[in-house]
């Protein structure tokens, strides 16, 4: 209803951009293949954004040619990636498996950053996907997370109940991080590391 709102009380711009639109054709997503992508409105354009098989390593060293700032590659979770990320100029990395949406299965991030650990050197690891509670954060930057991202809990909570509601669940977030630390004896999350941490036990069959 904003929307609607907004596009009758701005005519002259409504009109203007219907008038482009026809004049120059449906915007097409520009940089999802060297050639010209889909129409953002077309039956084909799910199939089309959503093939990502063309790209390898050597986007990311074009890239990395072309822009001089910090460059972060999102979506890895092996050691062999990660080594090959910082190999191409990476200055970091998010571990992710998208939250189990492109790969039915994956392992998760979490699991797998003590390896990336290993072979990361200088480049700054973070990590998101299933990450719920503020002892989910202290677990990640204990085996040496730089940053970990949070997303879906606070989705959940724009639904629910808009940006009130995402107050909320940062405030609930926010607090879990600060008791777990308290009753983990640090002050501070750079104090934390694997001595913090039990080691998972063996899955033994019967």
């Amino acid at each position: 209803l904003r929307l609607a709102w907004d596009g009758l009380t701005h005519p002259r711009w409504t009109l203007g951009t219907l008038l482009r639109t026809l004049a120059d054709g449906m915007p097409h997503f520009e940089n999802s293949f060297a050639e010209r992508g889909a129409p953002v409105i077309s039956r084909n354009v799910e199939r089309d954004f959503s093939k990502r098989d063309h790209f390898d390593w050597s986007h990311i060293a074009r890239i990395r040619r072309r822009w001089r700032g910090p460059l972060v590659v999102k979506g890895l979770l092996s050691p062999q990636d990660a080594a090959l990320a910082r190999q191409h100029g990476a200055d970091g990395i998010v571990l992710s498996n998208h939250g189990g949406r492109q790969l039915d299965g994956a392992v998760s991030a979490l699991r797998m950053l003590p390896a990336v650990m290993d072979v990361a050197g200088d480049m700054a690891v973070m990590m998101d996907g299933g990450v719920r509670r503020g002892s989910d954060v202290l677990k990640a930057l204990a085996l040496g997370a730089r940053f970990v991202w949070v997303g879906r809990p606070f989705n959940f909570a724009a639904a629910v109940a808009g940006e009130p509601g995402v107050a909320h669940a940062i405030q609930l977030l926010s607090a879990e991080v600060d008791r777990n630390l308290a009753m983990l004896g640090v002050t501070r999350p750079g104090m934390l590391g694997p001595e913090h941490l039990l080691p998972s036990a063996p899955v033994r069959g019967d």
